[in-house]
């Protein structure tokens, strides 16, 4: 393959798509050092979709263009900047991105030096009863961006972490997932939401059981409130009072007794939801309910009080029940499309009553109670909507996938429309950030693109957008997915954008069922196209460079006898647009 130096010189285009097909070298050295990292494209717009909002209201056939971080335009007659990615959106849906009111990100508080030997178990420190509360989260935090790829494929835009496992383990964060996070204070958009309280008590000292647990935080609220006292009488007049020393644990509890900040309260059944409560109207502090595994059953009284819960969806697995026999046997019970006649009919509706009465035997105790218990927790988020609760779905500190959990809940009796507004919408504003869900012009990207109803287990979650930052979720190269609804089967004319400079060649493709490879061959290199994937018309490959180890990512959708998408490599991206050649095979 011959290059022309002159015309790289003048456009890049060879230190950019060179770089890319492993090309570069052939460069001089300053083309190729100013053309080092390619950056992403200038906006990017999603032509024809779905727009569904948080509370269920749907805009079809809609073009959304984003710039920078923000919505720049929405609408059905948007023109598609010429500088924007365009990605393909007819049949695709656009959802708020997800906010996980309980979620998870990596953190790591110190490790307490004190050996046990050396601690009065009626004396410990603070740090082995779990008494920290103005330790945070954000200032622990280990991850960055990349850390959070997983969550963010599965449509998790923000999160709140808070810290568990103690009766006062800190404060929480809520964090952005921004892919391009460099460093865990890159991700951290709120460092102190609340403190957190839960009723568990100190490992081997005191307090360790409920009474004493209980005790404790009277105590400390009482001191803080006498200290508080203190402070104001010294500040009035300092003679015959000794300056008060400063204590970051009490003056966080001055706060949360002025109301100032919430308290995160873990509490799953009724009885330490009801203790939360008699602590809050003590102490004059704003609780949420965290977990909430039967917070239905308090569903009047936390709607007189406004208290909300973030209801956690991380539902344990079923040990002595089971489901998927039940569903069998309620299959298998189906009646026939004809009825029998005669004595045939005789002995099924003998056969009839026995199953009848078998089904109305109690089932073994323990499975018929883990069974209730299960059922009332995947219950629970649709009797909180019905009374009028404000709850979040959470994934229960990362333990449960939030869309799967959903599907269960509204399996037993929540909305749909109720569900898309506790993944968005609602944490968003219980969190301080109501931003975070709204779809409209100038507001922060935060967006989930899928291939059909969000609720749906078939459908495909595409890409996510954390405030203008695209991460791809699509079908990855080699993974299966739909039944092809294409064939690329052919010769297609290709050109492909790299910072607004082109180059264009052709590509020879052979599909089989599902799959397709062949050949790429531009006008600056050759390469091959491998474990090619069709799904309906979305396509996904490798592009496996000549003469070179390294691979470029390749995806896009086809229309027709026209396709667009775009390719990925570490350091470079670009888009491309191809069209079938005349003749060629489909």
């Amino acid at each position: 393959m011959r290059f022309a130096p002159e015309c790289a010189r003048r456009s890049g285009l060879l230190s950019v798509v060179g770089i890319g097909l492993g090309l570069g070298p052939v460069l001089p050295t300053p083309a190729h050092a100013q053309f080092r990292e390619i950056p992403l494209p200038a906006a990017y717009a999603i032509q024809g979709v779905t727009l569904v909002r948080p509370d269920g209201g749907r805009l079809e056939g809609i073009t959304i263009v984003i710039r920078d971080h923000a919505i720049e335009a929405i609408g059905p007659d948007v023109a598609v900047p010429e500088d924007a990615e365009l990605l393909p959106g007819d049949s695709l849906m656009v959802y708020p991105g997800l906010v996980d009111a309980d979620g998870k990100a990596g953190y790591e508080f110190p490790e307490t030096d004190s050996e046990d030997g050396q601690i009065l178990s009626w004396d410990p420190p603070r740090e082995r009863q779990g008494y920290l509360p103005e330790r945070r989260v954000a200032d622990h935090l280990t991850g960055d961006g990349d850390d959070l790829d997983g969550a963010r494929k599965k449509g998790v835009v923000a999160a709140a972490v808070h810290p568990s496992n103690a009766l006062m383990p800190g404060q929480g964060a809520l964090l952005l997932f921004r892919p391009s996070a460099e460093s865990s204070r890159d991700l951290v958009i709120q460092p102190s939401l609340g403190l957190v309280m839960s009723f568990q008590g100190g490992r081997g000292v005191y307090p360790s059981q409920l009474f004493g647990v209980i005790a404790f935080f009277r105590q400390q609220f009482e001191d803080a409130t006498r200290r508080a006292a203190w402070s104001e009488a010294h500040a009035r007049d300092q003679r015959g009072l000794p300056t008060p020393a400063w204590d970051p644990a009490t003056e966080l509890l001055q706060a949360v007794m002025r109301g100032a900040i919430p308290v995160y309260f873990r509490a799953d059944g009724d009885q330490e939801i009801r203790r939360a409560l008699g602590l809050a109207d003590e102490f004059g502090f704003r609780p949420v309910i965290v977990g909430g595994d039967e917070a239905w059953k308090l569903a009047a009284e936390l709607v007189r009080r406004d208290v909300p819960v973030l209801v956690s969806l991380a539902f344990p697995e079923p040990e002595r029940w089971k489901p998927e026999e039940e569903e069998e046997e309620e299959s298998s019970a189906a009646p026939e499309s004809e009825p029998p006649e005669g004595a045939a009919a005789a002995n099924d509706a003998t056969a009839a009553n026995d199953a009848q009465e078998a089904a109305e035997e109690p089932e073994e105790p323990a499975a018929w109670r883990e069974k209730k218990r299960l059922e009332e927790m995947y219950a629970n988020a649709g009797v909180l909507a019905e009374a009028g609760v404000r709850f979040a779905l959470t994934s229960g500190g990362g333990e449960a996938d939030l869309l799967e959990g959903a599907r269960k809940a509204i399996e037993y009796g929540l909305s749909e429309a109720d569900a898309l507004r506790a993944l968005t919408r609602t944490p968003a504003e219980l969190l301080g950030a109501p931003y975070l869900a709204r779809v409209e012009v100038g507001y922060p990207a935060n967006l989930v693109v899928t291939t059909g109803p969000l609720f749906d287990e078939e459908t495909k979650l595409l890409y996510t957008f954390v405030e203008g930052e695209l991460e791809r979720a699509g079908t990855a190269a080699g993974e299966a997915g739909e039944a092809p609804t294409v064939d690329m089967t052919g010769s297609w004319r290709i050109e492909i954008r790299a910072e607004g400079f082109t180059a264009s060649g052709t590509m020879t493709l052979e599909q089989d069922g599902s799959d397709f490879e062949g050949t790429m061959d531009l006008d600056v290199g050759s390469a091959r196209l491998e474990d090619g994937v069709v799904s309906g018309n979305s396509i996904t490959a490798t592009i496996r460079l000549e003469g070179q180890e390294e691979t470029v990512q390749f995806r896009g959708t086809v229309e027709g006898d026209t396709a667009s998408g775009s390719g990925q490599q570490a350091d470079f991206s670009f888009t491309w647009t191809a069209t079938r050649t005349p003749g060629g095979d489909r």
